[in-house]
Parts: C-alpha cells; sequence; structure tokens
C-alpha cells in the first residue's frame, strides 16, 4: 500500500517574487489528468473528508496554512501542515482526508484521474 509523502518542489527566489513549479511523471508520481483549487474558504472550515479508491493527488497550499490529517483502514495516521508554496502532499488512494484551512488559505490540486464521483468514499462507515 502507498503511503503519503511530502515533496519539496523546485523554488527560485527572485527579488520579483518566488517561482515555484513541478513537472508530471518527474515531481509527482503520475500523469495529471485533472487540476483543481480551493478558495475563498471560509477561515477554519474542514474540507475533503473523503477517500478515494483508486485516485491519487498532490495537494499545495498557497496561501494561508492547511493542516491535514490523513488515515488508512488500518489506523495509520498522517499529518503535516502545508504553509509553503513549495511543499506538497502526495495522497494515495484508500487514506480517508481531513484538511482544516487557516489564515486565508488557498489550496492548488493535482488529480492522477478525471472527476468520476464513482471513485469517492463520503461515508466514513463505507471506508
Amino acid at each position: 500500500m502507498k503511503k503519503p509523502e511530502l515533496y519539496d518542489f523546485q523554488n527560485i527566489a527572485a527579488p520579483r517574487g518566488n517561482l515555484s513549479f513541478l513537472e508530471e511523471l518527474k515531481d509527482v508520481p503520475f500523469e495529471v489528468k485533472r487540476v483543481y483549487w480551493l478558495t475563498d474558504v471560509p477561515e477554519q472550515q474542514v474540507r475533503g473528508d473523503h477517500a478515494h479508491k483508486v485516485g491519487e493527488q498532490v495537494i499545495v497550499c498557497i496561501k494561508g496554512v492547511i493542516e491535514v490529517v490523513l488515515e488508512n483502514k488500518s489506523g495509520d495516521v498522517f499529518t503535516c501542515t502545508l504553509d509553503r508554496t513549495n511543499k506538497g502532499l502526495y495522497i494515495p488512494p484508500m487514506w480517508w482526508g481531513k484538511m482544516l484551512f487557516k489564515d486565508r488559505a488557498m489550496l492548488l490540486g493535482l488529480a492522477s484521474d478525471e472527476f468520476s464521483e464513482e471513485d469517492y468514499i463520503r461515508k466514513r462507515e463505507d471506508f
């Protein structure tokens, strides 16, 4: 079973601003089929609260702070804080995830598959 993993992406700091970037299949372990973003999330709002059957994701906090808690079916827990634009979290399939948004956080997500409701496990008792 794959495990969550934190990635450090390239970051070029310059007086005109910082540039962070990633490349599919080099910096993320899958071909990116979907990109999504979450903005205007109310302070202290929990998002996620689901798992994916086969879909893989990498999430990046591009503003603010996001506290992430992941748990697999065996009860293993992985927690981390995303608060830098050059840090990403790989979320493998079958990890239940919750994200707490703080400080006007914005999230950028990269997904291995196009959206399919069938891939989601939305009820904890079904996990």
